[in-house]
């Protein structure tokens, strides 16, 4: 069934045969695509394209489905623009909110699943938590990159994408099923288009069903395709999946749109960051700072199995920034944190079962180093802090069935002392603390003791006894905020159906007892589930963690819940998740008057293009007595100066977006206060992206709300200097962050390379990429703002007697082919009026060097040395930093002279 493909004609890929339910759908201005039993090739291996789309991976299709004719208008989407053009300025959250509005308007299922939403001023949604994506689901939702892919590749015609009437460089109304020229309307142009997928690497392998990353990598990517009104035909690739810079789920722009898809996708199948089958079964619901208000703490870790995937995933709930490790683990069970929150012990046994067990202990972090506790058989483990300041691990020998109570005291409980000085951690020798396989916890003075399966028993002094009756029970859990009071869950029995007043069925509600057997409160289940995995949280009487199980015993969520309130925050959900633990630290800075809440949280929840500059904020601090040399800039500075290679002691503090209202505020407000040593500042003069009109424009993307840079604001960025505990808590919360990429930007003093994928040749051969025409920049206004900052960076410098070196960096020798200086579209000869103005500066400022790297593109920067059109390659970067080295080299003996 065709419904108006825009004027392509019928292929054998959209017919009329009997597809069943989505057949019988009428969707208006959506025409069915039967890829069933067909594939489409994502990515090329051409060594010219961007890492990001190498190599050529073939997506085979289990299912059809439908696409939208057109980008959806801002008529469908009711914002404020021309009825019959695509919606642009609209994040990747705004087009999920649309998908399920539709999906509801029209008595459909919904795609996505979210607990809360964040908006900016303008309305836009900026932040999803709990985000939960349903492929099951007959509902709109936007296309997979492989759905939009086999949608386009159906008639792809980059030269139909362009507007001729107005040389391309505006929006123009989407095209009807009369005027569309390629098949599903503007694929090639228009307004490039989200889609669904978090953007991972591809691999050589097929693969079927394709949807993306199962969840967003360090930086939060997602995946972006097709030209817009700002590309040239010849520069508009199908295989391209990517801006300019770094598209987020937050990201919107005046040229990126979407158009939706509708149906069920049939087990999706999802690759992690390196393009391996990334089978994780779970998705997190919350941020830290819920978590966190919900426990009553700074700090909360969370340790869980996800028993699908055979790892043991831990979830660092920072007041900062959540990060996640997962652990690869055969078996792993009943995990608790310990004290300090640096290491995990769990066993290879579970509660109920007998037979050996081991208990192994390893650092919470990515070290990999696990240990073995030496005994014959031991499991269940619970840490605690004896009186004198020792840290120990409780433990069983069996944790089997416990109703014959001679053999229940032929089992023993014991701890054995664990001591975290050395990196792995090391065991004491163990001492049996009495008889009897307690392991539902045990008191700080040993006066109580607990444990069920099947029967509810505890040690009272020296007394063993049995509490509830005699009925059987499991799940329990001393509490440890010092009431003692028992957790614990019944098959429904008849005490605890006295106690409620009404009948319920096994692990329906959790039980509570006092520290003498006494029920003093019961809380239901969630409609639909029942408990299982009960567990008090660390340090509290009132806060248990849980997981939920469906009525097909799936254990498909991780809860907390406050049992005096009833009150249940959902944590994590997924296909087979057990044992969780959750621990909730004290702040161990709390003797200090630094707000840790604020102090070092440079990380917004929103509306920050990069999480770059956070990271870049602790190596600031840390070093903060022994910089040299300070680079700033754009991307331009971040990719092509290698800091650590220069025989100076030396930061690059580049950031994106940052032109010199940026570069100016990150000098004055902390490196001409805080970095004493400095000699020489770096700065980017990329004159092509002094576009903002607000002079704090750009500084306020890379702020974003963030705690961290509001705290240091209203303490007039610490002209008196900071402490060794504020440094500790920066780096705590920038070690919190896991990503590869931010690992390696650290150990690397702020440099980020990037693959070599252009060679940009003496003759300038090729072509570039020109995304805008050049008359954004006949306003002076903007560049007069711009100037005003480098004469105030100047100015600054000139009284700490710091000598600026302004860096114009090269470009492709082919812009000299055009009539553009670069990528944005500046007129050559704007530029050079601008480079004559700064050569004029350089003149009448001795602390002032100008290092013109690109020479309006005739440069010798040849070869294998660039990433695009206007980024150097780490090729590239090598042979910039040697120059620059040189250069400061040769400034250094002027100053040794004078």
């Amino acid at each position: 069934m065709l419904l108006g493909l825009c004027g392509c004609t019928e292929s054998d890929s959209l017919d009329s045969k009997d597809l069943g339910y989505l057949e019988s759908l009428d969707l208006k201005d959506f025409s069915l695509v039967r890829a069933k039993g067909k594939s489409v090739f994502l990515g090329t291996n051409d060594s010219a394209a961007p890492i990001s789309a190498r190599p050529m991976m073939e997506s085979k299709f289990d299912y059809d489905f439908w696409m939208g004719d057109h980008e959806v208008t801002c008529k469908e989407m009711g914002i404020s623009c021309a009825d019959s053009l695509p919606a642009t300025n609209v994040t990747l959250f705004d087009a999920i909110l649309y998908s399920n509005r539709r999906s509801v308007a029209e008595g459909f299922d919904t795609a996505y699943f979210y607990t809360s939403a964040t908006f900016d001023n303008s309305g836009s949604c900026v932040g999803m938590e709990g985000l939960v994506f349903r492929p099951e689901a007959n509902a709109y939702r936007l296309p997979t990159e492989a759905e939009w892919m086999y949608a386009a590749g159906l008639n792809w015609n980059p030269k139909n994408s362009w507007n001729s009437e107005n040389s391309g460089y505006e929006l123009h109304p989407v095209c009807t099923s009369k005027e569309g020229k390629d098949g599903f309307c503007d694929m090639a142009g228009n307004a490039a288009e989200w889609v669904h997928d978090f953007k991972v690497r591809f691999r050589s392998d097929a693969v079927s069903n394709f949807a993306g990353g199962k969840r967003a990598n360090g930086l939060d990517e997602r995946v972006v395709k097709g030209g817009s009104f700002r590309n040239g035909a010849a520069s508009i690739r199908l295989y391209r999946r990517d801006d300019v810079y770094t598209v987020t789920s937050s990201t919107k722009a005046d040229y990126v749109g979407f158009r939706l898809a509708f149906g069920a996708i049939p087990s999706p199948t999802y690759l992690d960051s390196r393009g391996e089958d990334n089978v994780v079964g779970y998705s997190l619901l919350v941020n830290s700072k819920t978590v966190n208000d919900f426990v009553g703490a700074e700090h909360a870790k969370l340790v869980f199995k996800d028993d699908a995937t055979e790892r043991l995933v831990y979830v660092n709930f920072d007041g900062a920034v959540r990060s996640v490790d997962e652990f690869p683990v055969d078996v792993g069970y009943h995990s608790d944190i310990s004290p300090d929150g640096k290491f995990v012990a769990y066993s290879t046994g579970l509660e109920g079962i007998s037979g050996k067990s081991e208990i192994r202990v390893r650092r919470l972090d990515a070290s990999g180093v696990e240990q073995v506790l030496p005994v014959e058989s031991a499991t269940i483990p619970r840490w605690r802090v004896l009186e004198n300041g020792d840290t120990v691990l409780v433990y069983v020998t069996d944790a089997g069935n416990n109703k014959d109570e001679a053999d229940f005291l032929k089992r023993g409980t014991y701890q054995v002392s664990f001591s975290g000085q050395n990196a792995n951690g090391n065991f004491g020798k163990p001492e049996k603390l009495f008889d009897g396989a307690y392991h539902g916890g045990v008191s700080p003075n040993n006066g109580i003791a607990v444990t069920g399966s099947t029967l509810l028993r505890a040690r009272v002094g020296e007394k063993n006894q049995v509490w509830y009756d005699g009925k059987q029970a499991c799940n329990v859990s001393l509490s440890h905020g010092g009431a003692n009071k028992v957790l614990f869950l019944d098959f429904g029995g008849k005490l605890g159906r006295e106690f409620v007043g009404k009948s319920y069925g096994t692990h329906e509600r959790v039980l509570i007892a006092d520290s003498t057997g006494k029920l003093i409160n019961s809380v239901a289940a969630p409609v639909g589930y029942t408990f299982d995995h009960t567990e008090w949280i660390a340090g509290s009487d009132s806060i248990f963690v849980a997981t939920l199980v469906d009525v097909n015993g799936a254990h498909r969520k991780i809860v907390l819940v406050n049992e005096k309130s009833g009150e249940t925050l959902p944590l994590v959900e997924g296909e087979d998740l057990w044992h969780p633990a959750l621990w909730s630290g004290e702040n161990s800075f709390d003797e200090s008057s630094w707000n840790f809440d604020s102090l070092g949280v440079y990380y917004a929840e929103h509306d920050q293009y990069w999480r770059i500059l956070p990271q870049k904020m602790s190596l600031l601090w840390k070093y903060r007595d022994s910089v040299e040399v300070a680079c700033l800039g754009n991307s331009r500075m971040l990719h092509g100066a290698i800091a650590d290679e220069l025989n100076f002691f030396a930061l690059n503090m580049a950031t994106i977006p940052c032109d010199m209202h940026c570069i100016e505020f990150l000098y004055e407000t902390y490196i001409s206060l805080h970095l004493k040593n400095l000699k020489y500042l770096v700065i980017g003069l990329d004159f092509d992206l002094w576009n903002e009109y607000e002079p704090m424009g750009s500084v306020n993307v890379n702020r974003g709300d963030a705690l961290g840079f509001q705290y240091d604001e209203n303490h007039d960025y610490w002209p008196d200097g900071v402490d060794s505990l504020f440094v500790s808590r920066v780096e705590e919360i920038a070690n919190a962050e896991k990503d590869e990429d931010y690992v390696d930007m650290r150990k690397r003093a702020g440099w980020i390379p990037r693959t070599c994928i252009n060679d940009w040749e003496s003759n300038g051969t090729g072509y570039v990429e020109i995304q805008q025409d050049s008359t954004w920049n006949n306003d002076d206004s903007r560049y007069e703002s711009n100037y005003a900052e480098l004469e105030r960076i100047l100015d600054i410098a000139k009284r700490k007697n710091i000598v600026v070196v302004g860096v114009i960096f090269p470009l492709s020798p082919y812009y000299r082919n055009t009539g553009s200086y670069g990528r944005y579209g500046m007129r050559r000869s704007t530029a050079e009026m601008l480079i004559q103005r700064i050569k004029k500066i350089a003149e009448e400022n001795k602390n002032f060097v100008l290092m013109d790297e690109n020479k309006m593109g005739n440069h010798d920067y040849f070869g294998d040395v660039a990433a695009d059109y206007d980024h150097l390659c780490d090729k590239g970067a090598e042979m910039f930093t040697s120059r620059l080295d040189s250069l400061l080299k040769t400034l250094e003996k002027g100053c040794e002279k004078r």
